[in-house]
């Protein structure tokens, strides 16, 4: 996966998903959100055929990069939780 900063500053950052789909980054968005350290957390999709970008705000100084690292953690526990209920089928 390839990722372009546009933007950041303590608490915030902008980042450019190169290639990604948008169903990822609404799953990541989404998962982001659900974080209690997170202020805003904005995925832009201006159009379908456009890499997307995401804004992700914290409060209280926390990492943003920490954040988005948790939040793709949790969708590749949920993904491999997933499997193992269809392979137990």
């Amino acid at each position: 996966m390839e990722i372009k900063i546009l933007e950041l500053k303590p608490g915030i950052v902008k980042i450019l998903f190169v290639g990604e789909s948008h169903t990822y980054m609404n799953a990541l968005n989404q998962q982001i959100l659900m974080d209690p350290r997170v202020d805003v957390s904005s995925y832009n999709p201006k159009y379908d055929f456009t890499d997307p970008e995401l804004l992700v705000s914290t409060k209280d100084g926390v990492d943003p990069f920490v954040v988005i690292i948790d939040a793709a953690r949790q969708i590749s526990a949920d993904c491999a939780e997933l499997l193992d209920a269809i392979q137990q089928c």
